[in-house]
């Protein structure tokens, strides 16, 4: 009777214990979680502020701008094989106006297709003629560009790409020899100019297309300083033979040009 009375009292005071107990472990389980929160907030938190915080020192560039830009040029024609006697060309002053539009693909690197209507001047020298050639037209030019440098306080950008041109108007029509008269076939050099037909020497293309290159800087206010080198990988010459008329490849003509231009971007 006294073991069963003593079995009754114990299990009395253990249900009288675990809810204390059960309480107490669970207030240290809430303090563990409530901790491990309280750490994980922080962590997200700092890494938060710390990523803006670099962000705002440094924006990313906007993924698509565009811009305004206008300057000068000198222009003139690489020549090579040369038959013809003496063919030489000069350069001279022209001008160009154009704008642009920035895909920017990263921060270092973007695309930029350009359109630039271009007045160009040279002189052309052929056959003991003396030539001034100009002309008026338009060049769409796409760059592949790389940019180093800090995109808030100015950077420089170069890189190359592909160009074509179109000509609106210019006087690079046919040309003829300086008494007019086409230069006698085969080497004949007899002086007797009855006999030949008064067939064009010569005539330069005016459609082309090729390769750019280009160099510049970009202040932090948008302002832009560029240099463009562009050479026609197409060969704008014709020539023809003096009394049959048919065209023959005595000279190969590919127009060039340097480019100083000065332009603002619109972010």
């Amino acid at each position: 009777m006294s073991t069963l009375i003593l079995l009754i009292a114990g299990v009395h005071a253990q249900e009288a214990q675990t809810p204390d107990s059960i309480d107490t472990t669970t207030k240290k389980e809430n303090k563990f979680v409530h901790a491990m929160n309280t750490v994980g907030d922080a962590v997200v938190k700092w890494d938060t502020e710390t990523t803006l915080d670099s962000l705002d020192q440094e924006k990313l560039p906007k993924l698509v701008t565009g811009g305004l830009f206008i300057g000068g040029n000198m222009s003139d024609f690489l020549i090579t094989r040369a038959k013809y006697g003496t063919i030489a060309s000069h350069r001279r002053f022209g001008a160009e106006l154009g704008g642009f539009i920035d895909f920017a693909l990263t921060k270092h690197f973007a695309i930029q297709p350009q359109v630039i209507f271009t007045a160009h001047q040279n002189y052309f020298a052929a056959t003991d003629t003396t030539n001034g050639l100009w002309s008026f037209g338009m060049e769409v030019p796409v760059y592949f560009l790389g940019r180093f440098g800090n995109m808030q306080q100015g950077y420089v950008q170069f890189g190359g790409g592909l160009f074509t041109h179109f000509t609106f108007a210019s006087n690079k029509g046919k040309y003829k020899s300086a008494d007019n008269v086409p230069l006698p076939a085969n080497g004949d050099t007899q002086s007797e100019k009855d006999g030949y037909n008064y067939n064009e020497l010569y005539s330069l293309h005016n459609n082309h297309f090729g390769i750019c290159a280009m160099v510049g800087y970009e202040f932090n206010f948008g302002m832009q300083i560029n240099v463009q080198y562009k050479i026609s990988l197409s060969d704008i010459a014709g020539f023809y033979s003096s009394n049959k008329g048919k065209e023959i490849a005595d000279a190969l003509i590919y127009p060039h040009s340097l480019s100083l231009c000065v332009g603002y971007r619109f972010k």
